[in-house]
């Protein structure tokens, strides 16, 4: 094992709560019904499709929305889970490549990596823009990878959606699923990854276990 990419949104961040808020507003505002809030189990997918399937005909209005609504309340919500800086940090101890794959846009993400401290621990971060097909097709764990000079069969992707667990096999990597995300633990069961973890301990055996 030699690269360790992570999923970001439920997955090293705790933005799930800001995530939530952001569509509720963005819902109000439009007059687009909520239902069961159906559209949380989109989280992992690219906004933008979101947008155009909640909204057709005004899908910028809602990228604008929501975006403006992130910015104005992430710096209060938005933090990292509370042992995700330690294990980043034990991966670069151990000599691992890491890096970020996510379905957030690029400026959201820089955005919630520096508020949360996290950026310095990563040398890559592939966002939705910067691959050709947007999870869970592996354009852009496979461009990570390339850039991490690591290949799919050497790196794990570990991610909290069952988009990332299908993303990571679609790319030939092994995957962890972690259960602290937006996933029902038994939607992540049925993809199989190599691993479903519980706790950030877990995880590390895990990535151990992998390495071994």
């Amino acid at each position: 094992m030699k690269a360790i990419v992570f999923d970001l949104d439920g997955t090293l961040i705790d933005s799930i709560p800001l995530i939530s808020l952001s569509f509720e507003h963005t819902f109000d505002r439009l007059g687009i019904p909520w239902g069961q809030g159906e559209v949380l189990n989109t989280i992992g997918l690219p906004l933008r499709d979101v947008a155009k399937h909640y909204a057709p005909d005004n899908a910028e209005e809602f990228l604008s929305i929501y975006a403006e609504f992130q910015v104005k309340t992430q710096e209060k919500l938005l933090k990292p889970f509370p042992e995700a800086k330690k294990t980043l940090s034990r991966m670069q101890e151990k000599g691992y490549r890491t890096g970020i794959v996510t379905s957030k846009r690029r400026k959201a993400t820089r955005e919630s990596l520096s508020i949360t401290g996290l950026d310095k621990y990563l040398e890559v971060v592939v966002a939705v823009e910067d691959a050709g097909r947007p999870k869970p097709n592996p354009d852009s764990l496979l461009s990570a990878l390339e850039q991490l000079d690591t290949p799919p069969a050497k790196s794990v992707y570990i991610g909290d959606s069952i988009y990332d667990i299908i993303t990571g096999k679609n790319a030939g990597a092994a995957t962890i699923g972690v259960t602290w995300g937006i996933a029902v633990k038994d939607d992540l069961k049925k993809q199989q990854p190599d691993f479903l973890v519980d706790s950030w301990e877990e995880l590390r055996s895990a990535i151990k276990h992998l390495s071994s």
